[in-house]
């Protein structure tokens, strides 16, 4: 049942991941900056050499991480082929990298451009949402 609500929980996190980050992916591939709400700093953020990898969006890169991460765990909400350990495991490594990506992030805003993007922080405070609740899942897993 706590598994049930965690995963739920989860699903809807990524769900909400992949609006923001495809809207963003939307306004940067046609060269725009999204409307930046309640901070400063988005255009710098995305216009920085950090906003893109390999020539790519940043944003592009979150919406797949979030479209993986959204798909594993509809995957495990179904039991896809009874593969539920293995999915969890590979839905908490999943987070983890987006987890680190977004301290890395993180850093360059505060330490580096000291400018902020609210999407940036969204993204943070979802991928931190989803390691948390895939954390718990696989310490679920491992006690089961």
């Amino acid at each position: 049942m706590i598994a049930r609500a965690v995963g739920a929980l989860a699903l809807l996190l990524a769900i909400v991941g992949i609006g923001v980050s495809g809207y963003l992916a939307i306004q940067n591939l046609q060269g725009e900056t999204g409307i930046c709400v309640g901070v400063h700093g988005c255009a710098t953020v995305q216009n920085s050499r950090y906003g893109e990898w390999f020539g790519t969006p940043v944003s592009v890169f979150g919406l797949a991480l979030y479209t993986f991460l959204a798909g594993t765990s509809l995957a495990w909400h179904l039991n896809l082929r009874e593969r539920r350990p293995e999915l969890v495991l590979l839905w908490f490594l999943g987070a983890l990298a987006g987890l680190l990506m977004s301290a890395y992030f993180t850093y360059l805003e505060a330490f580096v451009l000291d400018a902020w993007c609210f999407y940036c922080i969204v993204s943070a405070l979802l991928m931190t949402g989803l390691f948390l609740a895939w954390s718990a899942m696989l310490a679920i897993h491992i006690r089961e």
